[in-house]
């Protein structure tokens, strides 16, 4: 592990204001999201489909007390630099005490391009992301910043050509935000992009779910026909109240991804495949793999399955996830598997615990083995990322 000691596998970026004028090409910037008042003396990004922006607020603000959060009203003058720059974050991780981070891309913009009708444009916002990504925010220090190069939803031509052009760039993961041929399920053309992965050896994220480029613009039209209210609205009153409670909900499509994964027999096709699922938590992974396990053994003599042992061996060689606070998760660790949950802190986002993280890593960990504790906070993701070693 070297100097590796905490390692959040699961951190993000909050877009910079000049990220679009900088790095989308000009014939590209009417579809750029515009940075906007958020009504409240704030700001916020309008994306596409939404007559109302999305604030910046509860992304931006990471150490504020819980009782001081706002959703609304939060500009980039009060947002903390290590936010969307990587000089600072450097900072901000060396306050907290964190050695490195795994950097996953704001959802919202993401979606705001992967949804487009047009490829073009897809191609365009996805490639200025991972150009600013690698050569911006992670340049700081890109043994410490770990960028995930998001995999467009063109298709699986753009999907594998996207992730070999990303190693080639010394990238050590990207993240899927959709299956990658771009259907609404699993597909046996998605194997080519794992083949790719397996070969290239980059362990592939999924950040909580999977949605379709056609789901995503299901949902534009269903907002444009409602008013085109912002997509991820929240704040005070029942909108905050419908905004948290879709959180409980966010986790219900990830026990059907595994399962398809799983069940498929894409780790039997690719055994050199890694899967990280990101910022699911872990507690609940054991009684889902028993589950898994058990309807195998049910019903392996007449369904054909193309696997050849239990779930859980799969589960154990090929797929990981991270947590924030799961203590439920660290006391069940060995049923969850030791070698395959990574500590994560989730930052800037304001569930994350900055810059008390190493307090609340001893509170939760108080008992645990040192060698299982090192390898939870740091040794399985330097392991898997390949964090510190030569591209």
């Amino acid at each position: 592990m070297g100097q590796y000691r905490i390692v959040s596998a699961d951190a993000h970026i909050l877009e910079p204001p000049h990220i679009w004028d900088r790095w989308l090409p000009d014939r590209h910037r009417d579809h750029a999201p515009r940075l906007v008042d958020d009504g409240e003396g704030g700001q916020g990004w309008l994306f596409a489909g939404s007559t109302e922006p999305d604030p910046i607020g509860l992304t931006a603000t990471p150490g504020m007390p819980w009782d001081q959060f706002r959703w609304k009203g939060v500009g980039y003058d009060e947002a903390r630099p290590g936010c969307y720059d990587g000089a600072a974050r450097l900072a901000d991780m060396d306050a907290d005490g964190v050695d490195a981070e795994v950097l996953f891309p704001p959802q919202r913009t993401i979606g705001h391009f992967l949804g487009n009708e047009d490829d073009d444009v897809v191609l365009a916002g996805v490639e200025a992301y991972n150009n600013f990504l690698l050569d911006e925010f992670c340049a700081a220090d890109p043994a410490r910043l770990v960028g995930a190069v998001q995999i467009p939803s063109t298709g699986i031509d753009d999907a594998v050509d996207t992730l070999r052009k990303a190693r080639a760039r010394g990238a050590r993961t990207v993240v899927i935000s959709g299956w990658p041929s771009g259907g609404d399920s699993l597909s046996d053309e998605d194997d080519t992009f794992w083949a790719a992965a397996a070969e290239e050896q980059v362990p592939v994220c999924i950040h909580i779910n999977l949605i379709s480029r056609a789901a995503r613009q299901r949902t534009r039209k269903a907002a444009a026909k409602s008013g085109g209210r912002a997509l991820y609205g929240g704040g005070k009153g029942k909108g905050g109240a419908r905004a948290a409670a879709s959180l409980a909900g966010v986790f219900s499509t990830v026990p059907s991804t595994i399962g398809q994964l799983i069940f498929t027999g894409v780790f039997e096709r690719f055994p050199r495949l890694h899967v990280a699922m990101i910022e699911t938590g872990v507690g609940w992974i054991p009684h889902f793999l028993e589950q898994m396990d058990d309807r195998y053994w049910r019903n392996r003599s007449w369904t054909d399955l193309p696997i050849t042992e239990p779930p859980s061996a799969y589960w154990a060689r090929n797929m990981s996830a991270t947590f924030v606070r799961d203590d439920t998760g660290v006391r069940n660790r060995h049923e969850v598997g030791v070698d395959n949950m990574m500590w994560s802190t989730d930052y800037p986002h304001h569930g994350n615990d900055w810059p008390m993280s190493r307090r609340v890593i001893n509170e939760t960990m108080a008992g645990v083995r040192p060698d299982e504790k090192a390898r939870i906070v740091a040794g399985n993701a330097v392991r898997i990322f390949g964090i510190g070693s030569a591209g």
